[in-house]
């Protein structure tokens, strides 16, 4: 039974160089994604100033290529590529029979797959600063027994500082998610307008 747990204590403390790690590797890619966001939002706010689809869609044909450069260019990114897709599809005759449907729900995967980095970080920050909490108190106890106070604190020290760095990981990629997936519905929503707005102009034909 000694070796058994003896063991376990000695696997623990092999698993505290990678925790640690991968706690550094949390906060890099919270400062990535942090940074990321502020440029999509500045980009956002400056290519949605004064947009509405609803008039842009009044303005002419969706599916008219080249009528009018500066409607086209007036296009959020995410909008402009779903156009672009749409109108190759129509040049080949591909847009019936599950064309359109098609182009429209990979747009929207690729939008929903932009949140998987910050949804991994709100579990994955916890859960490694937990781990990295508990394989230092293992530690700590046992400077504690050997009456060594000056290393057990530094121990505590070690497992505390672990709790906070993946709770705040996990916080702040939390508010990552909720910021993103605004935007992300919102592009979803005038994604399918747009298609809608194909479908009729494709029945009108």
């Amino acid at each position: 039974m000694d070796i058994l747990e003896n063991g376990l204590f000695a696997l623990g403390q092999v698993l505290r160089l990678p925790v640690v790690l991968m706690l550094w590797l949390c906060v890099a890619l919270m400062f990535y994604y942090v940074g990321r966001y502020l440029v999509e939002a500045v980009a956002r706010r400056r290519e949605r100033a004064g947009f509405d689809l609803k008039r842009w869609l009044q303005q002419g044909r969706v599916l008219d290529e080249g009528a009018d450069p500066a409607r086209e260019a007036a296009l959020p990114v995410h909008l402009a590529k779903l156009l672009a897709a749409i109108r190759a599809l129509d040049r080949t005759q591909a847009l019936h029979h599950g064309g359109l449907e098609n182009v429209v729900a990979e747009a929207e995967e690729r939008l929903r797959h932009s949140l998987d980095g910050p949804r991994a970080l709100v579990k994955l920050g916890p859960s490694l600063g937990l781990i990295g909490t508990l394989i230092p108190m293992g530690s700590s106890l046992a400077a504690m027994a050997g009456g060594n106070l000056g290393a057990m604190a530094g121990q505590m020290v070690v497992a505390f500082t672990s709790t906070i760095i993946g709770l705040a990981t996990g916080t702040v990629a939390y508010g990552l998610v909720v910021l993103r997936q605004g935007w992300v519905s919102a592009s979803i929503r005038e994604q399918r307008y747009l298609a809608e707005v194909v479908v009729a102009e494709m029945e009108g034909r």
